[in-house]
């Protein structure tokens, strides 16, 4: 057993330090958006993330979907057909977030109104949204190689490379916000190149021959390419999910509280991203030894770190709901110092966060379907936290409770996947005791 913790932490804990500092990265944008541009800019960013989320869900389900297979084969010790899955990944990724990113590009104004937009808010989601997808293939390629090296057996560099990339965000973001003025394009300018410069550390593994991994032409084959979407997909919805919610969130959060409602909810995005990093970063890191000892055949290993990382997960987020509950204000203070905005976001900060604790749960057991190639299982499960549960109780609660029912939705929509997950884990104990999971 201590021989598997070992294992688990060599993979979980750089998985985490790299999605925590890349979800910090992305909260300094907030933060000097916030401060440096203002509460409506904070509100054009969180209008512009269900496009944004989108490119980034696509990059993941090819990622993962990639990464789980490739392990799976590795397992099977075919390493030749594991690496040109790794090629076929990235082909998958540079031509569909290429067409995502060029779209964007050309038609910001005009999606930033499908978006839902007020007049006072569209220039700003538009300038943001130009500028961000013009580095969307940088966005794209810093996530699946990270995943990939990382499953390559050099999560050490991943991790690495993702703090790199933050560093470098984080003095773009001051220079081109504070020094030159160049207010919200420049945010997402220096996020932008805060991933390139995570790329090309990346690049240095295959240059180094670090691993079993090697860049050439790869051997396109439908019904791979077909296997890596299709075990992908729960992972699209995992990602895209929080865009759909957004969304929705929006739109009842402008019609009910108006802007400053949005900035709020901005506010508890930018805090939801680090804390949701946390859980994925766990997830994600137990995803190379689930696939790889599903390849070995090895049932056991795979149900015992999946239990690794259910208890780590459950116990990292009743520690941070307790310290925001201390230290919220202080936290939202950060991001503005306007009193009435800190205080509408602390009281729905301190019921939406409670969430977590569910969603630790869920995130762990979406990872576990589809490192076992599960997909069916893995997507019902992402859809219906994400979207179907939560967006049924956003639409119905605030009319029969008021705004409270706003931040409540989010909870009722995790505990009743994670009752869904416990139908699913009874039928699997009727058909098989190997499928057996218990939380």
């Amino acid at each position: 057993m201590k021989s598997l913790w070992k294992e688990f932490t060599k993979y979980a804990i750089p998985s985490v330090i790299g999605m925590m500092v890349s979800a910090l990265y992305v909260v300094v944008d907030g933060i000097f958006v916030g401060r440096g541009v203002g509460a409506n800019a904070l509100a054009s960013i969180n209008v512009a993330l269900p496009v944004t989320t989108l490119m980034i869900a696509i990059s993941m389900m090819v990622t993962m979907g990639g990464a789980a297979v490739m392990s799976i084969k590795f397992g099977e010790n075919k390493h030749k057909e594991g690496n040109n899955i790794f090629l076929q990944s990235l082909f998958l990724i540079v031509a569909i977030t290429g067409v995502v990113s060029i779209i964007s590009v050309i038609f910001p104004e005009q999606i930033a109104r499908l978006l839902g937009a007020s007049d006072e808010l569209v220039k700003g989601t538009a300038d943001y949204l130009r500028y961000y997808m013009m580095f969307g293939l940088g966005f794209a390629g810093s996530l699946a190689l990270s995943a990939f090296i990382r499953n390559d057996g050099n999560p050490n560099l991943a991790m690495i490379a993702l703090i790199a990339g933050a560093i470098t965000n984080i003095i773009l973001d001051y220079l081109f916000i504070f020094k030159f003025g160049l207010g919200i394009a420049g945010a997402a300018v220096a996020s932008g190149l805060g991933q390139l410069s995570s790329v090309f550390l990346l690049m240095t593994h295959f240059i180094r021959k670090k691993g079993k991994l090697r860049l050439y032409v790869p051997k396109l084959k439908k019904e791979e390419l077909k296997r890596i979407l299709k075990v992908g997909t729960p992972e699209f919805l995992n990602q895209i999910s929080p865009a759909v919610c957004i969304f929705a969130f929006n739109q009842v959060i402008i019609r009910r509280l108006g802007e400053i409602g949005v900035a709020g909810f901005s506010i508890i995005g930018y805090i939801s991203v680090v804390l949701l990093a946390l859980f994925m970063g766990i997830s994600q890191g137990i995803q190379p030894l689930i696939s790889y000892n599903y390849g070995k055949g090895n049932m056991d290993k795979v149900n015992k770190v999946f239990k690794m990382g259910v208890k780590t997960n459950l116990i990292s987020s009743i520690v941070i709901y307790s310290i925001m509950l201390l230290v919220g204000q202080k936290v939202i203070g950060v991001f503005n110092s306007n009193a009435e905005l800190i205080k509408l976001t602390y009281d729905a900060l301190i019921i939406y966060s409670f969430s977590f604790i569910i969603a630790s749960i869920n995130i762990v057991n979406v990872t576990y379907y589809q490192s076992t190639e599960n997909s069916k299982t893995a997507n019902i499960i992402s859809a219906s936290r994400g979207m179907v549960f939560t967006i049924i109780f956003l639409l119905a609660l605030p009319s029969m409770i008021g705004n409270i029912g706003i931040w409540i939705s989010i909870i009722l929509g995790e505990i009743c996947t994670l009752l869904l997950i416990q139908l699913f884990i009874k039928k699997a104990d009727v058909h098989s005791n190997k499928k057996g999971i218990t939380v």
